[in-house]
């Protein structure tokens, strides 16, 4: 991470996360374009089990629940996971570090679909932070990643934008990885072992 960027823990970003939900910071909202995209690509759950790294306000987390997954939404902030507590009671929201607490203490050994919305660019330790997602991912399942890219040729970059080298660790290794722009920055990875 070069200097320019926003400084970010070296491990576990509860405090990071905490304070700046306190502070009433709130993320993208899901819009019809980013929810047909994920529909799409990962279609009816039939029951299958879905995990939510990083759920924020819950909307992801209901919107699987909606399309038949068992979702289970899991953030380290305690005011996200009140917040989307409160905005969908009826969706299993917990409160849960994928940096830093045991995958063990999820409710399934593996998953269907795992959806990372807006957080592989956050990951302290990306590399672990994959071995965590292949782990927890069935065979035959979706890694649905949602991120801002960074385009040299656009602008500067955003502390939000995943970068080249960023990109490359997350699509490879897997058997097929497909992408779909949602606008000049932002972008959905369909990711398959």
């Amino acid at each position: 991470m070069s200097g320019a960027r926003t400084p970010y823990p070296a491990r576990g970003g509860t405090s990071y996360w905490e304070a700046a939900w306190q502070q009433g910071r709130r993320y993208r909202p899901l819009d019809t374009a980013e929810t047909e995209a994920l529909r799409g690509h990962l279609g009816t759950g039939r029951g299958r089990p879905a995990l939510d790294i990083g759920c924020g306000e819950g909307a992801l987390t209901a919107l699987l629940d909606r399309l038949g997954y068992r979702a289970v939404g899991i953030d380290c902030a305690p005011t996200a996971v009140t917040d989307a507590r409160a905005r969908h009671p009826a969706a299993d929201i917990r409160l849960f570090d994928f940096d830093a607490d045991d995958a063990a203490r999820l409710p399934h050994p593996a998953f269907a679909v795992i959806t990372c919305r807006l957080v592989y660019r956050w990951a302290a330790d990306k590399p672990a932070f994959l071995s965590g997602v292949r782990r927890l991912l069935a065979p035959g399942g979706v890694f649905w990643v949602v991120t801002s890219v960074h385009d040299p040729a656009q602008e500067p970059a955003r502390s939000w934008d995943a970068e080249a080298s960023d990109v490359e660790l997350l699509t490879s290794g897997w058997s097929k990885a497909q992408v779909h722009a949602l606008g000049p920055s932002l972008r959905c990875y369909a990711l398959r072992p």
